[in-house]
C-alpha cells in the first residue's frame, strides 16, 4: 500500500520486480529506467496513475513488463516498442490510448504475449505482427482498433486470439477473411471475434480450425448465410457464440457432434426449421439460448437429457405444442427459463 519509493531504482543489479496486487498507488518512478540488469517488472492489479516514463527504454534486457489493471493514462512511449527482448507485453484494463507502430512485428520480434484488451487503442492492427512468430495470446478487446484484421499465416504458436469488441469490420464480405490464415495454428484454443462489426459469412474454414478450440464467438457481427457445416470437426469447442447475426437455414443435426459444449448462444438470426433432436447429445450443455430466430415445430423432448442446463431460453419464436415433461422435470433448470412470445 503507499506509492513505490524512487530509491528502488538505486539497485542496478535488480533483475525481477514484482509487486502485483499490493494497492500501490501515485505514478511509476522515472528511477526505474536505472535499472539496467531488470529483466521482469510486474505491477499487476495495482493503482497506479499517470503516464508511462520514456526512461523505460533504457531497461534493454527486460523480457517482461506487465502494468494490467491500474490507472495508467497517456500513450505508451513508441521507445518501449524497440525493447527487442520483450516477450510478454501486458497492459490490459487501463486507459491507455493511441495506435501501434506499424513496424511492431519487427522491433518486438520476440513477443510470445500482447496483451492491450479494454483500453482506449485505436488505428490498425499493423500486418507488421505476422513476424511475431513466437505470439501465443494476442488480446486487443474493447478498444477502437479499426481497419482491416492482417493475416496471421506465420503465427503458428497462436493460443488465444482474442480482438471482440472493436470497430474492425465494414461489413463486407471479407472482413472474415483473416481466418483463413489461421487453418495452420494447430495450438489454437480461444478465437473471439464478436461485435466487431464484420459481415459476409463464417468461412468454411472455420472447421478446418485448431480441434482444440474451447471457445469460439462471433456474436453481435453482421454475418449471414448457412453455418458451416465444418463446425461439427471442432469436437473440444465448449462456448460457441454466433447470436445477434443474421444466419439463415437450419439449425444442423451435426451440431450433436459438439458433446463439449457447456454454452451455445444462436439467438437473433433468422434459423428456421425444427429444433434438431440431436441437441440432447449435449450432455454438459449448461446455458442455451435459441431465442428470437424463425424456429417452428415442437421442443424436442431430447433436450431433458441436457441435465446441466441452468438457463433455457427459446423465445421470440414459432414454436408449438406441449412442453415435454422431460424438459419440465429438469432439475437443473435454475436459473433462467423464458419460452415466451411462440
Amino acid at each position: 500500500m503507499g506509492k513505490v519509493p524512487g530509491k528502488l531504482g538505486s539497485i542496478p543489479k535488480l533483475r525481477i520486480l514484482t509487486v502485483h496486487a499490493n494497492y500501490l498507488s501515485g505514478e511509476i518512478p522515472s528511477s526505474f529506467g536505472n535499472l539496467s540488469s531488470l529483466e521482469v517488472l510486474s505491477a499487476t492489479a495495482n493503482q497506479f496513475v499517470g503516464r508511462i516514463p520514456e526512461t523505460l527504454r533504457d531497461i534493454k534486457r527486460m523480457r517482461i513488463i506487465a502494468f494490467g489493471i491500474n490507472k495508467l493514462s497517456g500513450e505508451i512511449p513508441f521507445s518501449i516498442y524497440n525493447l527487442s527482448s520483450l516477450s510478454v507485453f501486458d497492459f490490459p484494463v487501463n486507459q491507455l490510448q493511441g495506435s501501434f507502430p506499424s513496424d511492431l512485428g519487427f522491433t518486438l520480434p520476440n513477443l510470445e504475449l500482447l496483451n492491450v484488451a479494454d483500453n482506449q487503442f485505436a488505428g490498425p492492427i499493423p500486418a507488421s505482427i505476422s513476424n511475431t512468430s513466437n505470439l501465443m495470446t494476442l488480446a486487443i478487446g474493447g478498444n477502437g482498433f479499426s481497419g482491416k484484421v492482417p493475416s496471421f499465416e506465420n503465427l503458428h504458436k497462436l493460443r488465444e486470439v482474442s480482438i471482440s469488441q472493436n470497430p474492425l469490420g465494414n461489413g463486407e464480405k471479407d472482413d472474415l477473411e483473416f481466418v483463413n490464415s489461421l487453418v495452420n495454428t494447430s495450438r489454437l484454443e480461444l478465437l473471439e471475434i464478436s461485435d466487431t462489426n464484420c459481415g459476409g459469412m463464417l468461412p468454411e474454414a472455420v472447421g478446418n480450425l485448431s480441434t482444440r478450440l474451447r471457445k469460439l464467438s462471433v456474436g453481435n457481427n453482421q454475418l449471414f448465410g448457412n453455418i458451416p457445416s465444418g463446425l461439427r470437426n471442432l469436437v473440444n469447442l465448449e462456448l460457441l457464440d454466433l447470436g445477434d447475426n443474421q444466419f439463415i437455414g437450419r439449425i444442423p443435426e451435426s451440431i450433436g457432434y459438439l458433446q463439449k459444449l457447456q454454452g451455445l448462444w444462436l439467438n437473433g438470426n433468422k434459423f428456421l426449421g425444427e429444433i434438431p433432436s440431436s441437441i440432447g447429445n449435449l450432455a454438459s450443455l449448461t446455458i442455451l439460448d435459441f431465442s428470437a430466430n424463425l424456429l417452428e415445430g415442437s421442443i424436442p423432448s431430447s433436450l431433458g437429457k441436457c441435465q446441466n442446463l441452468i438457463s433455457l431460453n427459446l423465445s421470440n419464436n414459432n414454436l408449438s405444442g406441449t412442453i415435454p415433461t422431460e424438459v419440465i422435470g429438469l432439475s437443473s433448470l435454475s436459473i433462467y427459463l423464458d419460452l415466451s412470445q411462440n
